[in-house]
Parts: structure tokens; C-alpha cells; sequence
């Protein structure tokens, strides 16, 4: 995270200038210097000051200083953190004065164009200058600077090509729980919509919505990596990253430039990154105590710095018995990482993870239900019936690793070369239907291998037990080669994914006894697939003009499926099939800084997303085509020094758009598939800003409206919210108390847009119609910098989640599988919003 004390005097909570995030240092620091050198020898740098700074750490010296000398200085948090500096006091110019704050600490002080003071690695000498991309992970990596900005929820750069959001680690760290899972993180962005009906950070969220594209159809990344499940690449939120795992989160509403690798770039990318090893030594144990019964602890240990490299290894455990009727999870979350040098230009570094997560999976619930049994129904408690909680255990378990390698070899040419694996398995065991209270429902009917009845049970539960998992091997290779003219990217991402899945049925009334069925035997499903991911691109940097960028690229994509089903899902019979998907994905993508402060960008792409695994499971997969997209983008950002504004619209254009349709399967009830719907367009509006009235207040507030539709029709895609807003108030003085009050606004929407009737033919018509809800979010706490003299870093905090108790209907869940009176299809299910919930946590440094 960058961070920037506000320079001009009573305002140091006011000013709002955009850089480069310097986690991009690296690439920046050997481009040519094709701009005047950057050194302090400009302007007023040479000017004598009247400076009075006592020692202090590097960070309170560089604050000061700023706010002393009236010039803007830029520096990242991660180069600070833990180094002293010397008291600055005389009449001295400013170069003069940070030459001496910064004496020994193997940083120096450089002026950009725009007048701002930089803070960057000595070793990069007079050719460090901007540079809008993050080699690790061909994003823009760019942070919009500013106290009043590190603390919104979001922050928009000014160099962006695509519109772009920063979730900086402040924010995250003073609005936050620590347990939180990712979905809880990027709520508060514009054009997202999340929901986790029990409680924040509490089991997996049952959305996640990203301009109406559902999860699946955007981009996930990890520290620049992609990662997705098997089946459709979506993914499981509470076997994710939680919340103090990270430093940073990017929204990038858009497919990015060719550079940008992924399966379903299309939709937007959310990219999160792991947290940077502190400088020093420390211990930092933290803890949570809250609603729902729920307890969690962790430590995070930093090594500083080692002959080994900086490490930092955090560990935490969560119990929680969840808003939700019967809905507990236990959790247990591990990050360990190393940056080592292992050269003047060589970075070395090691992550994994670990995430192990057990909890009682609910499937919605009726109006009915919500009326007799209260708002927060999830499970019952009732062993004779398919609801009860004891049926439903699920265990998650999910892992990530990589080793990372990053190397100048040239003068010019920057490689990198991320050779990573991640894993995840699903292994549950569930009723029929676990929304369903009606004994009438129940029922174990025994075959023989034969296919003859052996006996029946009218009152035993149905049920199966089920494990999913898969394991990912890739290797991301990027070469950056710096000219006059800008810089060419060279890179190629490739993905192995194998995948296993199967379940079979069983009688949960008799300790999961394995039930053979009709066709004598007992399995639903059984299925291996083999995915194969290739991803070169080419793209050029071009910067013809000052304050000008153009960036041309291609991306190639290949996709392939192989399927090998004993049993394939829903026909009951063997399946074994290839299919193969590529297409050529040209983009183009500008900014102009037209003035100080005032941006405008624009791009066209094209995007292309591989049909998901369950077209081989009810049709013939060649019935299903890609879809395939073609998106228009433009914007403009504005910076002040009190206030800060974005505003773009888009216009994406879909061809063989995949929705979901409800069918009939005999004996299984109502399923869900996929199917070609012809087109839709997508289009929307948003704008984002804030105003910083000063002394530590900012206003934050976000609006976006987005219209998805299918082509020549009104209907509405499904789970599109018409608008979404956020807006709050912040408050923070840095070294003391904290506090923010935001609002979450959601449109009105459908929950489905199609159906197949009996005749098996794709109906389009919106069903289900869900109103808007609003919810608000507070943040009470306070930063101490020392306490009892061998503490650092104490802060308790107070979060408060939905603080007016709205517990609206908020989502479509399905129907259940049964038929019931008035519901041939099943009667419809949906969730609510979790109400209220209170939570303290406490983080202490030691020493």
C-alpha cells in the first residue's frame, strides 16, 4: 500500500494524489529514462526551510516533513515499516533535509513530473519514473494516494486504462473483521453485489456479482495467479483468503489488456494480494469475540530481516455457530511466505496456504418456512426429517502455493517465471433436500444389483454422500522489455487441472448405508476431467506522447475439456469426450492526462469464456457453443486536492450467452443445466467519489447502474441487480481513534430469466422478482502506537454488520427438489440478509 502524508499545512487529510502502487517498483526501476531525472534539484526543493522533525520512525519523520515543507511525499508503508530516523531540525532545503531523514535506510528521495516527491530504492538511481503496470500480474497495479483514500472503501486511480478499484490494507484492516472471508472484503465496490446469509466472514457466500456477472464469469487472481473450480471456475469463498491473510485488493471492472491472464477475463478481474513480511521482528496475536458464539484467534510472526529472506507465518482458528439455525463452522487458516534477494536484481519468493473449513451447508428456505420457524431458519433440529443439521456436514479443504522468481538479466529486459499449484476438495455428505420439513418427503427404496426391489422404508432419510476435488499445476513466464518507445510484454500462462467427482446415495437414517439404485447401483455420478489452459499474449506499451499511453495487444486462448464419465450427472449412462476451445483476443487501450489531475481512458476488447462442465452432463456438448463477448469502455478520473471523481460507462456486447435453466430429472427432481441463450447486453453507468472535509472526516460514496438484458427481448438476466450503491462517512487520525459508518444499497432483481417447459424447449421469462434492500456497516476503534512499554500496534476494535437489523428477502435460492401443492416445480427458496452482528477484536504487537 502507498502511503502519502498530505503536504500543504492543515490539510494533511485532504490531499488526494494518484502513483503507482510501489509494489510495481521493481519492473518501474529499470525503464529507460526517457523523461528529465527525477532527482530533488526542482523548484522549491532547493528552497530553505525552516524544518523542526524530532526522531522518530521513518514514517512520523516523512510526515512531518511533508506537512512542514508543503510538498507531496509518496512512499510504500512495506519500505518504512520499522526503520527509525533521525531528528531533521535547522534551516536546511528539502533535498538537504530528507537526504539526512533517510541517511542509511538505502532509500532515496526522486521528483516526478507532476511535482511529487517519490521515496524509492537508492539502487534505482535517476531511472526510476511511472510506470502503470505491475509485472507479477499484467494488471494496473496503480493506488490513488491520500490519507482520506486509504481509508474509503475504495480508491480510483488516475492512469487506469479500465475502471479500477483499490482496496487498500488500511481499510481493510480498520473496517474489516480479521475472520472475514474475500466476499466480505469487496462488498462496499461499485457494480458488486455479495451476500452470505450467515453473518460476515461465515461460511461461503451464496453470491457474488461483479456488474451481474455471477461468479464463474469473471477473473480471480492470487497474488497474479488465476484459480477456479473444475466445474464452472467459481469458488468457494470461506476456504479462501481470509481478510488478515492480505494487503491489497484490486476490482478491475473490465477484460483487461491482452497481458491480463484468465479463463473469464470478460466479466472483470478481482485481484487480491498476500501480505508483504513486516522489516522487523515482531509477534502479533489478534482475536474476535461476537454474535453467533463465534471465537477466533491467530497469530502472525515476522521474522524481519534474515540471511533466509523476510518471512512472516500467520495462523488462525474460528468457531462460530453462525447466524443461520444449525449452520456452524469451525475454520482453520495458515499463510506462510519469504521474500529473499538473492541478488542487486534477483527476488526470490515462497508462498503457501492452507485453509480447512467444516460447516452444516443450508440450501435456503420457503416463506413458509421463514414464517413458522423465524428469520434466521436455516437447519431444523428434527433427525426424522431431510432438515435436520446433522445430515448436511460439508468439509472444505483448499491449499496454495508458488515459488516466484524475478530477475533483471539485462539493462532492459525484466523476466519473471511463477511456477504455482493449488488444490481443493469438497467432501459432504447432505439429504435430498435439506430445505425440506415435510416427512411426506421421505422415503429409501433398496435394488438389487439386478435392478429388483428389495425392500422400502418409508421414513428413513434420503441422502448421498459426495467428494469433489481437483488439483491445479501451472507456470506463468513473462518477459518486459523496456525501449524508448515503451515497453513490449512477452508471456504465456498454462494450466493443468485434474478433477475428480462422485457421490452415491444413501439412507441417513441408517448411518449413511449405501443404497443401490434402479440401474443397481448406487452412484449418481461419477466423473474425471482433465482441463488443459494455454494463454500467450503479446502486448505494447506504447507512450507516443507525454502523458500519453496506447496499449495494442493479443492474447491467444486454448481450452480443453476432457470427459470421462462412468456414470455422467443426470442421463445415468457413461460419457467420455473431448472438446477443444480457442480464440484470438485482440484489445486496445489508452490514457490521457489531459490535465493535472484529470484523466480519460478508453478501451475495446474482446473476451471468450469455454462452456462450464455441465453441458456434458444433460445434452450433447456440441449444442453448447463459447460465449464469446466484445467490450466498449470509457472514463474519466479526477483528482483534487479535497476531492477525487471517476465516472465510465460500458457497453458489452454477448454472443451464445450461457444461463441457467431449471429441468426435470425422473427421480432427482428439479435440476439446473446450461443453455445457449442467443445474446445479451450488458450496459451500465458508474460513478465513484469522495470529498475530504478535513480533520480526519472524509465522505465516501459510490453509484452504478447496470442493465443486462437478452436481445430482442425485456428480459431481465437473472441475479442483476438495476442499481447499486455504497455511501458512509470515515474518520481517522492516524495515531488514535477510528470510525466509519457505510450504507450497501441493492436494486431490485429476478432470480430466474429462464425455464424449459415440458416439451423440453428454453422458455426466457423472468421469475421470482426480489426488491431492494439497504444495510449499513460501523466501525468503532483505536490505534495505539505503544502501550505498557513492550506493546506496539494495539488496537481494539468494534464492528457492527447490518446495524439496523435488516432482514429482508435479498436472493433467489432454487426450488426444492419435491413437487408440492401449488409448486409442480418445487416451491421456490430464497435467503435473507443475516441480521445485526456485533464483533470485538484486539491486534497487539509484541515488542
Amino acid at each position: 500500500m502507498i502511503r502519502v502524508p498530505s503536504a500543504a499545512p492543515c490539510q494533511r487529510r485532504n490531499l488526494a494524489v494518484v502513483l503507482l502502487s510501489l509494489t510495481a517498483l521493481p519492473g518501474m526501476a529499470f525503464a529507460q529514462a526517457e523523461r528529465t531525472q527525477a532527482v530533488l534539484n526542482q523548484g522549491d526543493a532547493q528552497k530553505t526551510l525552516s524544518l523542526s522533525q524530532p526522531a522518530g520512525s521513518l514514517e512520523e519523520v516523512l510526515t512531518g516533513l511533508a506537512r512542514q515543507s508543503g510538498r507531496d511525499i509518496l512512499f510504500s508503508s512495506d519500505q518504512v515499516r520499522g526503520r527509525k530516523a533521525p531528528a531533521v531540525k535547522g534551516r536546511l532545503t528539502l533535498d538537504k533535509a530528507l537526504e539526512r531523514a533517510l541517511g542509511g535506510s538505502g532509500l532515496s528521495a526522486h521528483v516526478q513530473a507532476d511535482g511529487v516527491v517519490v521515496i524509492a530504492s537508492a539502487a534505482r538511481g535517476s531511472n526510476f519514473r511511472h510506470d502503470a503496470r505491475d509485472d507479477r500480474t499484467g494488471q494496473e497495479h496503480i493506488t490513488v494516494i491520500g490519507r482520506a483514500e486509504r481509508l474509503a472503501p475504495s480508491t480510483v486511480p488516475l492512469t487506469i486504462t479500465e475502471p479500477t478499484s483499490v482496496i487498500q490494507k488500511r481499510f481493510i484492516t480498520n473496517n474489516i473483521v480479521p475472520l472475514a472471508s474475500v466476499d466480505d472484503i469487496i462488498k462496499f465496490q461499485p457494480s458488486i453485489w455479495t451476500q452470505n446469509p450467515n453473518g460476515p466472514g461465515m461460511g461461503k457466500a451464496e453470491t457474488m456479482s461483479l456488474r451481474g456477472f455471477q461468479d464463474g464469469q469473471y477473473n480471480m487472481l492470487f497474488d497474479g495467479i488465476p484459480f477456479g473450480n473444475a466445474s464452472d471456475l467459481h469458488h468457494t469463498t470461506s476456504s479462501l483468503f481470509i481478510s488478515h491473510f492480505l494487503g491489497e485488493v484490486q476490482v478491475n471492472r473490465g477484460p483487461g489488456t491482452a497481458s491480463t491472464i484468465g479463463n473469464a477475463t470478460f466479466g472483470g478481474t478481482i485481484g487480491f494480494q498476500s501480505r508483504t513480511p513486516a522489516q522487523h521482528f515482531g509477534v502479533t496475536p489478534y482475536g474476535t469475540y461476537g454474535s453467533f458464539n463465534t471465537r477466533a484467534g491467530g497469530v502472525e510472526v515476522d521474522s524481519g530481516k534474515t540471511r533466509f529472506g523476510s518471512m512472516v507465518l500467520d495462523l488462525q482458528h474460528e468457531e462460530t455457530d453462525g447466524y443461520l439455525t444449525g449452520s456452524g463452522e469451525r475454520r482453520n487458516n495458515l499463510l506462510f511466505k519469504d521474500v529473499a534477494k538473492l541478488g542487486e536484481d534477483t527476488t526470490l519468493t515462497l508462498l503457501t496456504t492452507y485453509n480447512w473449513e467444516n460447516q452444516n451447508t443450508t440450501q435456503g428456505a420457503t416463506l413458509q418456512q421463514y414464517k413458522k420457524y423465524g428469520k434466521n431458519y436455516g437447519l431444523c433440529d428434527n433427525p426424522t426429517l431431510q432438515c435436520y443439521s446433522g445430515y448436511q456436514p460439508s468439509t472444505y479443504t483448499a491449499d496454495f502455493d508458488y515459488i516466484d522468481i524475478k530477475s533483471r538479466v539485462l539493462s532492459w529486459l525484466t523476466i519473471e517465471n511463477r511456477l504455482y499449484t493449488n488444490g481443493f476438495e469438497h467432501d459432504y455428505t447432505e439429504s435430498t433436500d435439506a430445505s425440506s420439513d415435510d416427512p411426506g418427503a421421505n422415503g429409501v427404496t433398496l435394488y438389487s444389483a439386478s435392478g429388483k426391489k428389495l425392500a422400502t422404508y418409508k421414513n428413513d432419510v434420503p441422502g448421498k454422500y459426495a467428494d469433489a476435488k481437483f488439483r491445479d499445476y501451472g507456470d506463468t513466464l513473462t518477459f518486459k522489455a523496456h525501449t524508448s518507445q515503451g515497453d513490449v510484454l512477452l508471456g504465456a500462462w498454462a494450466d493443468l487441472q485434474d478433477d475428480r467427482r462422485y457421490t452415491y446415495a444413501v439412507d441417513l437414517s441408517k448411518n449413511s448405508m449405501i443404497v443401490p439404485g434402479k440401474n443397481g447401483s448406487a452412484y449418481s455420478y461419477d466423473i474425471s476431467d482433465f482441463n488443459t489452459t494455454v494463454q500467450p499474449y503479446l502486448e505494447f506499451d506504447w507512450k507516443p506522447f507525454k502523458n500519453t499511453v496506447i496499449k495494442p495487444g493479443i492474447k491467444y486462448s486454448y481450452f480443453r475439456r476432457d470427459y470421462d464419465a462412468a456414470i455422467n450427472k443426470s442421463t445415468k449412462v457413461p460419457l467420455n469426450a473431448t472438446q477443444k476451445f480457442s480464440s484470438w483476443q485482440p484489445s486496445i487501450s489508452a490514457n490521457q492526462i489531459i490535465l493535472p489531475g484529470w484523466s480519460a481512458y478508453g478501451q475495446i476488447a474482446r473476451g471468450f469464456l469455454a462452456p462450464p462442465m455441465s453441458v456434458f452432463q444433460t445434452q450433447n456438448v456440441g449444442n453448447v457453443s463459447p460465449e464469446t463477448t466484445l467490450n466498449y469502455q470509457i472514463g474519466t478520473v479526477v483528482q483534487q486536492k479535497r476531492w477525487t471523481l471517476s465516472f465510465d460507462a460500458y457497453y458489452i456486447n454477448f454472443s451464445n450467452f450461457i444461463a441457467s435453466a431449471q429441468i426435470k430429472v425422473p427421480g432427482f427432481g428439479t435440476q439446473s443445466t446450461s443453455v445457449n441463450s442467443g445474446g445479451a447486453i450488458y450496459k451500465g453507468l458508474e460513478v465513484e467519489g469522495q470529498y475530504a472535509l478535513g480533520h480526519g472526516v472524509s465522505l465516501y460514496g459510490n453509484y452504478s447502474v447496470n442493465d443486462a438484458q437478452y436481445k430482442h427481448s425485456s428480459v431481465r438476466v437473472a441475479a442483476t441487480p438495476n442499481v447499486l450503491a455504497s455511501f458512509g462517512i470515515l474518520y481517522d487520525d492516524n495515531k488514535g481513534p477510528y470510525a466509519s459508518l457505510i450504507g450497501k444499497f441493492v436494486g431490485n432483481h429476478y432470480g430466474l430469466d429462464s425455464t424449459t417447459d415440458s416439451a423440453g424447449n428454453t422458455v426466457f421469462a423472468n421469475q421470482y422478482r426480489i426488491g431492494s434492500t439497504t444495510t449499513a456497516d460501523l466501525a468503532l476503534g483505536w490505534h495505539f502506537k505503544k502501550l505498557g512499554g513492550f506493546m506496539r500496534d494495539v488496537t481494539p476494535s468494534l464492528k457492527i454488520a447490518n446495524l439496523f437489523n435488516n432482514r429482508a428477502i435479498s436472493d433467489f435460492a432454487g426450488n426444492q427438489s419435491a413437487a408440492s401443492a401449488g409448486y409442480p416445480d418445487g416451491a421456490p427458496l430464497y435467503w435473507r440478509l443475516a441480521g445485526r452482528s456485533v464483533f470485538f477484536n484486539l491486534t497487539v504487537t509484541l515488542p
